[in-house]
């Protein structure tokens, strides 16, 4: 019996030990595959025998074995740009097309790549899919690292036996994230400086500009207008114990609203999102593209509903919508259609429920999520256009409330003083 015929068939994900109440510790590895291959690597486990257990379900020997020393977090986990992915799945895509076994093409991908954390995932999915794993499998060990519905539409191509068709349906659809979120932040750019350089200017005047202008005018002992006063009042505020401690203070509650957003509130905050003006309407045609187009996605390579639902569902940035279209996907599963649901979340413009039902009366549910999502991307650009546009003005506005206001005071003082000296 050969060495490859020795090797025991793909076993269920076999994930790090948890509820064990002790934390997984990292140990460094050196051991031979039961082709005869030195390997190398890492491995998370609560002791070494659970380590080696490891290792020797996975089909590799242990020559080596000793724990990690330091902090057992690797604190660049999460940190592979979403590009570095998309990059991998071209890749990929390109290989396999072309007869390139997988384990080789993994292997020649991890060489070329310049992200260490994304190199040492390369090289533990190449060494579980060597000792027999499905590729799904290895990439489910990784899984703060991939989009959510990156094992659905693995493990349902490996069945199909097009791992090829796979990658390249997730290469379309991660580029056009990327190029989806680089167009909001860059449409977010320009009134964002508008708006810290109005801050800026307001602060500068304020602190610097008018306390000058204060001395100059009270060394003519005249009376001064009441915006020059109402001016001044506010410099020397600013100035004051009381100012700093109101600043302090302010500061304070931001930071503090800053951490239960992104904490405790960040439902709540989400939800305020979805009802302001304008970024509103942002927030849900985003949230509405993405769910239609992993959905999409995920049903043309073969996922069933109930599996890409939770999957579709995952990748939302948004907790409101997670949490309604979960309680949807319970309606889904009784037997209550999709459409109704989906209405039923009140979340949706009414053109997502209507071609939803087409799809369902139809037949072809996954070419209409498909044309839901090419045209909540087009509106999406519109909108992000449209608050652009609404936004600019209103910063412009401020500056020059600002800015006129400080102008009325110094002028209105000027010209009082001079009639009141040119009177004396």
């Amino acid at each position: 019996m050969t060495a490859t015929q020795e090797r025991p068939p793909t076993p269920p994900q076999a994930p790090a030990p948890k509820g064990t109440g002790t934390k997984p510790s990292r140990f460094r590895y050196v051991a031979t595959t039961l082709d005869g291959q030195s390997v190398k690597g890492e491995i998370e486990a609560s002791s070494v025998n659970a380590a080696r257990n490891e290792l020797a379900v996975r089909g590799i020997r242990v020559n080596k074995i000793s724990e990690k020393k330091g902090l057992n977090t690797d604190i660049t986990k999460s940190k592979v740009p979403l590009v570095e992915i998309m990059h991998f799945c071209r890749q990929m895509s390109t290989f396999v097309r072309s007869g390139v076994p997988v384990t080789e093409a993994i292997e020649t991908i991890r060489r070329d790549t310049k992200n260490k954390r994304f190199n040492e995932v390369l090289a533990d999915i190449n060494e579980r899919v060597a000792a027999g794993y499905s590729m799904a499998e290895g990439v489910n060990r990784h899984a703060e690292v991939f989009p959510a519905y990156f094992v659905a539409m693995l493990g349902s191509a490996e069945l199909t036996g097009k791992i090829d068709e796979a990658f390249q349906q997730l290469y379309a659809y991660i580029r056009r994230d990327i190029e989806l979120r680089r167009a909001v932040r860059k449409a977010m750019i320009y009134p964002a400086i508008l708006l810290s350089v109005a801050l800026g200017v307001t602060a500068l005047i304020t602190i610097f500009v008018i306390p000058k202008f204060a001395d100059f005018f009270k060394s003519f002992d005249a009376e001064l207008p009441l915006p020059t006063r109402m001016l001044m009042a506010i410099a020397d505020f600013v100035q004051s114990p009381a100012g700093l401690v109101t600043g302090v203070v302010l500061v304070a509650g931001v930071a503090g609203l800053v951490v239960y957003f992104g904490g405790p509130g960040r439902r709540t905050f989400h939800g305020l999102l979805l009802k302001a003006p304008a970024v509103g309407t942002v927030m849900t045609y985003a949230a509405t593209e993405r769910f239609c187009r992993v959905l999409a996605v995920l049903l043309e390579a073969g996922v069933a509903l109930p599996e890409a639902l939770p999957n579709a569902i995952d990748c939302s940035n948004n907790l409101v919508f997670k949490e309604r279209l979960t309680e949807a996907t319970e309606s889904v599963l009784a037997g209550n259609g999709f459409a109704e649901p989906l209405a039923q979340t009140g979340l949706f413009p009414i053109t997502v429920v209507q071609m939803v039902r087409v799809g369902e009366r139809t037949g072809d549910l996954t070419e209409q999520l498909d044309n839901v999502a090419t045209f909540f991307e087009s509106e999406l650009d519109y909108a992000v256009e449209k608050m652009t546009t609404w936004f600019e003005p209103m910063v412009i506005l401020f500056i020059g409330v600002v800015v006129g206001f400080v102008a009325l005071a110094m002028v209105s003082a000027m010209y009082g003083i001079y009639n009141q000296v040119d009177m004396g």
